[in-house]
């Protein structure tokens, strides 16, 4: 779409035009609780245009608006036809792409390839069990052939080289560099004997946004004044270590003398390292890990510094009717300082951090308002061994407004908390999907929710430092960051009350029951609900500990493409037996495999698939598979909502316009060869005749934007044999018939990949190759 015409730039001689297009309408039937959501993309040079998603249902709208830099969303308030308006009425042209998703369903707005910070020419290995702890850092080093090796603990290795060779230019389909050289070399350790795990040096970042604010209205929201008289502990004798940028003093280079609301309450000195931060993130007057976890500050009156000291006072501030209240009052405040310049830290200062965090007896909680896109196994490694230690681990879920999976949070045994404001709406920059388990308050600048004439701001403590003069104050923040410690707050609350009952493995399985939060709305944006510091205590005093299962996904949505899917089974808490009683579907519309018998144990997963030949195209049926379980004290059931669609015919799945690429397999991804097709009876046949035998890079794209590129994020992509791994395709005097791609608007995980794509912009077209000839491809207007 575009309000204007015009010209992309940089395509020289070839002329790529795009044309004015504000307002693309859809008709769909959508259940209620559905959400819809646009994703937007667009090309630097650009202005940011204004884009409006509205609903029409029954005569009624909901709608969000935007530039763009975050999914548009709006909830599906019922059952029934809809008209699905997007419009713009400014800026230059972009891309998006529009889903729908059912309630409760996982998201599915992985349409761009995620990209990681991290350290170039850095890795982090993980060593296989028999070479852990016979290992030197020399011996590390000449193994991999590496410049130095760090322990990070429990056999993790911070390795670096010094970068040689040339580097070869860039290309419009490649980036290479210090990042894709890096990638490169962390692929080739992986196959170095000894080596389990070897992945980037991940930066991870604080999360959130500054501002000014005078009023806490956020522990109200969660009944907190209430949960202090159920639980008048105030989480005295449990230790909460925040692992952030460290915490405000007016001698940071001693320690001690901390923030008035926070100085009774922080551990004493003893010698152990606290501040982990090395290498150049670290602006302190003692370079590398030492024991004073000091903020250092930086000087400017705009910063990321004293982060760690506004997510402490959030958990741990004194109630003391001066300056204001943290949740958890009387705690043991752990600041342990992972965060350095900028708000920015390193995977391998986290690792080292937790992996001291985990054998700490006196900490009982990891504080994570960090984050990044880097799904590190040596850092859940790290995590899972906390937890297995008794420590719970809580994460900020992410400000990008998006679902893509942000980490720490999103880790199966970490808490992923996102952020609401005061009136219980989830921020508009919150994540959400898989890295939110629940929700807390975190604020938002642009509302007054609750009508008190202020901002929904965090107010807690915080330090200034400029012209090098170190004084305390407080301000209002929003971000995950600031959710995040309010429900490590409130485990500390419920370990005070019962320090018995209240283990990581328990939170979860309450969690899961709903007996930690408020409902507020759908499960992809709220996941388990508010937490509630009364029901939280409420539970924890009780201490008993009811069996739960749960399934992912949550519901099964099948159509035309999708008539097989998995359902996976948790349950809380971990090695509960848990048997089937009862098991009831609707066995013409589905076959289950292996089949559930009652009186048997449950398996880990179970293949749902569609039976074919009771559907019919056109047609679409609802029903659910219900699980009636024994805990032992109680039966329960397992509700799991199951939609098939086959409204859809196969002749009418159309992508748009696809470009059939042979690529070239070095560097420059030189398109030789390339073909137009359409779709067909659901699919694009395609075909390439009198082709210099080689080897290519099979791909197919559309250029939704006309601007001469294929495979860009909001675009249709294939590449063969996977996308996100291509391989090389030989081509020889015999023909090859039968090569078969899937093109689809989503791309594939870091997860998926094992490595992140860094730099990857699109292939580009072939034209004719004479400056006076006209492109190979024009405008596409058949939509």
């Amino acid at each position: 779409m575009s309000d204007t015409n015009g010209i992309h730039p940089g395509t020289g001689e070839f002329v790529f035009q795009y044309w004015a297009d504000e307002q693309d309408i859809f008709r769909a039937d959508l259940a209620a609780g559905s959400t819809v959501a646009v994703q937007v993309f667009r090309d630097s040079g650009f202005l940011a245009p204004d884009i409006t998603l509205s609903v029409e249902q029954g005569g009624g709208v909901v709608s969000d608006s935007g530039t763009g830099d975050r999914p548009l969303m709006v909830s599906v308030p019922e059952d029934g036809a809809a008209e699905i308006s997007i419009s713009t009425t400014s800026g230059g042209p972009f891309r998006y792409v529009l889903s729908i998703t059912a309630a409760g369903a996982t998201s599915i707005q992985n349409a761009r390839y995620s990209q990681p910070e991290f350290v170039p020419d850095e890795a982090i290995v993980l060593m296989s069990p028999e070479k852990q702890g016979s290992m030197s850092p020399q011996g590390v080093a000449g193994t991999l052939s590496a410049s130095s090796a760090t322990s990070l603990g429990q056999g993790a290795w911070l390795v670096r080289r010094n970068r040689f060779g040339s580097v070869a230019s860039k290309s419009s389909a490649s980036s290479v560099g210090p990042r894709a050289e890096t990638l490169r070399w962390v692929a080739g350790l992986r196959s170095e004997p000894g080596v389990q795990v070897a992945e980037p040096n991940y930066i991870y970042r604080a999360q959130f946004d500054r501002d000014l604010s005078s009023l806490q209205w956020n522990l109200p929201l969660i009944s907190l004044p209430i949960a202090w008289q159920a639980a008048p502990e105030l989480g005295n004798d449990v230790g909460v270590a925040v692992m952030d940028t460290g915490l405000f003093t007016a001698t940071p280079s001693s320690y001690g003398d901390w923030h008035l609301d926070l100085n009774a309450n922080v551990v004493p000195e003893a010698n152990l390292i606290l501040d982990y931060v090395s290498g150049e993130l670290d602006i302190d007057d003692e370079p590398g890990r030492d024991s004073n976890p000091a903020d250092p500050g930086d000087g400017k009156p705009q910063s990321s510094n004293f982060h760690g000291t506004h997510v402490a006072g959030i958990v741990a501030a004194l109630r003391n009717s001066a300056g204001v209240d943290g949740v958890a009052p009387d705690v043991t405040l752990w600041p342990v300082r992972v965060l350095g310049r900028d708000g920015s830290g390193t995977l391998d200062d986290l690792v080292a951090a937790i992996n001291w965090a985990s054998g700490e007896s006196g900490i009982n909680v990891i504080n994570l308002s960090l984050g990044g896109v880097g799904p590190s196994l040596v850092l859940e490694g790290a995590i899972n061994r906390a937890d297995d230690n008794g420590k719970l681990v809580v994460a900020a879920a992410g400000n990008q407004g998006t679902d893509e999976p942000t980490y720490p949070a999103a880790f199966q045994r970490v808490i992923g908390v996102g952020a609401v404001d005061a009136g219980k709406v989830r921020a508009g920059y919150s994540n959400f999907g898989e890295s939110v388990d629940l929700v807390a308050p975190g604020g938002d600048a642009t509302r007054d929710a609750n009508q008190d004439g202020n901002a929904d701001l965090i107010i807690s403590t915080w330090g200034t430092d400029e012209g090098g003069e170190f004084i305390r104050s407080y301000a209002g923040l929003q971000g995950t960051s600031m959710a995040a410690p309010h429900v490590a707050g409130v485990y500390a609350l419920m370990k005070g009350a019962n320090a018995e009952s209240v283990t990581p493995e328990n939170f979860r399985a309450w969690l899961a029951d709903g007996s930690l939060t408020e409902v507020v709305g759908n499960t992809n944006e709220y996941g388990a609900g508010l937490i509630n510091a009364l029901k939280a205590v409420d539970t924890a005093l009780e201490g008993t500990v009811s069996s739960v299962l749960l399934s992912s996904p949550s519901v099964l949505n099948f159509d035309l493409a999708l008539l097989d899917a998995d359902l996976e089974f948790t349950v809380y808490p971990e090695g509960s037996d848990i048997q089937v009683s009862d098991i009831r579907f609707d066995q013409d519309l589905l076959a289950l495999d292996p089949e559930l018998t009652p009186g048997n144990e449950l398996p880990e997963t179970v293949s749902v698939s569609v039976n074919r030949g009771s559907v019919s195209e056109g047609q679409v049926y609802k029903t659910r598979i219900e699980i009636d379980y024994n805990t032992g004290s109680e039966v329960r059931t397992l509700d799991v909502p199951v939609s098939i669609d086959l409204t859809e015919l196969p002749d009418e799945r159309d992508a748009g316009r696809h470009y059939v690429l042979l690529v070239s397999t070095d560097e420059s991804r030189e398109t030789i060869e390339q073909r137009v097709v359409t779709a067909r009876d659901g699919s694009y046949g395609f075909s390439f005749d009198d082709i210099e035998p080689g080897e290519y890079f099979l791909v197919a794209g559309t250029d939704m934007d006309n601007n001469g590129f294929i495979c860009e994020s909001g675009e249709a992509c294939a590449e063969y044999p996977v996308n996100g791994l291509p391989e090389k395709i030989v081509i020889g005097e015999e023909r090859i018939t039968g090569v078969t791609l899937s093109t689809s608007f989503r791309r594939p995980t870091i997860s998926s990949m094992g490595l992140p794509r860094i730099g990857f912009e699109g292939y580009r077209l072939k034209n004719r190759g004479s400056t006076t000839a006209e492109p190979v491809r024009t405008l596409e207007t058949n939509r």
